[in-house]
């Protein structure tokens, strides 16, 4: 999501900058990185690159809906979420049409199989115990902090770990009230401009409160120029060891939203960039955006299995943001939520929906999918979840917008947002009821 106000995209994370803008919020200097997420700009991101904006959406839909329904790439014989949920061999996950074979990125049964997570997927986790269990972590896994195996992602305890979280947009603003929302990973935008000391400290803060951190380069939103990735990886690289000091805890998030839509560019440069990032010593769980202002399905349906499997540590979860460019149902520029996730759950790698809005038409790629949708189309296929944003705004917030908190804080339900309430006290599928910490805390 783009923070902003005219910008590239269409996630709202708005700002200035490139990132797509919502339309007014600016990031106050929150890591120049425009602030959010880039998939929000208008304008920009929006009908550029010919994959959506088309259908008089403006730049509102984004790239994303390139291949408009974005099932692609073998929703094939995903049957439903096939498994998906990774609840390994439940029913429909099994080996049949499930998520696996069929989709061509696995091997024979897809999740499904033998638990799902198990050896079915190609990923190198052939002969995977049931996720019941502690698991151990792969031989060929070498770090300390989370792992893969299968679609699911392990802490260091070997215990799953499913991401339900909430996205923190302005580093450098108070934001006591996201440690009490029973979030369990914080997504950061970061700024490389300031010391690697600085941005390790904010890390901290996460780590202190029990929550996993993300941190995130947002130098690259809607932006497809290959030399952009380049130089955001030559940070990473260059900050290497002090990221290895947090590594147990730590979720790498190269990028936001980085890159074109449907192409083997997107591909073909996440594998150099994660081969960069390993050979600098960097062992943590590395997340990847789609391209398309993090909007496109295809890159991740398509190309997310070579971009895992070209991984020596085989430790990559991959990122779905969602905003105008779905909808359920799907008109033809859209891609439709069910068949756009049975897509993704049959590569049978992990995902995270690292971002959404909303709904009720807000910001510059606007939906009428709720929050609840969204996440409980998550939670059915097993991935994980992320709300855009606890602080955009940061403060004298309102309901029309992308902020949960209206000023920071969470002191009781007067403190949030329509959104923010949703998301955080809902009964069914809120973060008080279904997140849970990490076991390494």
């Amino acid at each position: 999501m783009i923070d902003g106000g005219t910008n590239i995209n269409p996630s709202p994370e708005a700002g200035s900058t490139a990132d797509g803008g919502r339309g007014t919020r600016t990031d106050s200097g929150s890591s120049g990185a425009g602030g959010s997420s880039g998939t929000g700009g208008s304008s920009g991101a929006g009908g550029s690159s010919g994959t959506g904006g088309s259908s008089g959406t403006g730049g509102s839909l984004g790239r994303g809906g390139s291949s408009g329904t974005g099932g692609s790439s073998g929703t094939g014989g995903s049957s439903g979420t096939g498994g998906s949920s990774g609840t390994g061999g439940s029913p429909g996950t099994g080996g049949s049409s499930g998520t696996g074979g069929s989709s061509g990125t696995g091997g024979s049964s897809g999740t499904g199989g033998s638990q799902g997570t198990g050896g079915s997927s190609g990923n190198g986790d052939a002969g995977a115990p049931p996720s019941t269990g502690t698991q151990q972590r792969p031989s060929y896994n070498t770090g300390t902090g989370f792992f893969v195996v299968g679609s699911k992602l392990y802490d260091a305890d070997g215990n799953e770990f499913r991401i339900r979280g909430i996205n923190h947009l302005h580093w450098d603003s108070a934001s006591p009230g996201l440690a009490k929302t029973g979030a369990n990973t914080e997504r950061w935008v970061i700024d490389f401009g300031q010391s690697i000391s600085n941005n390790i400290a904010l890390m901290q803060k996460s780590i202190n409160n029990k929550i996993v951190p993300m941190p995130g380069s947002w130098d690259g939103t809607c932006n497809e120029s290959t030399g952009t990735l380049s130089s955001i990886v030559s940070k990473w690289v260059a900050t290497a060891s002090q990221w290895k000091t947090i590594e147990k805890y730590v979720l790498i998030n190269i990028a936001n939203e980085w890159g074109p839509s449907g192409s083997t560019v997107w591909r073909d440069q996440y594998i150099s960039a994660i081969a960069s990032l390993r050979a600098a010593g960097i062992k943590a769980t590395i997340v990847v955006d789609a391209g398309g202002c993090g909007q496109d399905n295809p890159d991740l349906a398509q190309y997310a299995a070579a971009v895992f499997n070209s991984d020596p540590e085989k430790n990559v979860v991959f990122d779905q943001h969602i905003y105008g460019m779905w909808a359920v149902g799907g008109a033809s520029w859209q891609t439709d939520l069910t068949r756009g996730l049975d897509a993704l759950a049959a590569t049978g790698l992990p995902f995270v929906i690292g971002e959404f809005g909303p709904g009720r038409n807000i910001g510059p790629s606007p939906t009428t999918m709720t929050p609840g949708q969204i996440i409980q189309a998550a939670e059915s296929h097993g991935f994980g979840w992320m709300a855009w944003a606890w602080d955009d705004p940061p403060g004298q917030a309102d309901d029309t917008w992308f902020a949960l908190s209206l000023n920071g804080d969470y002191r009781s339900s007067s403190d949030l947002t329509i959104f923010g309430k949703d998301v955080v006290e809902n009964a069914t599928y809120g973060l008080k009821k279904l997140a849970k910490p990490a076991s390494i805390f």
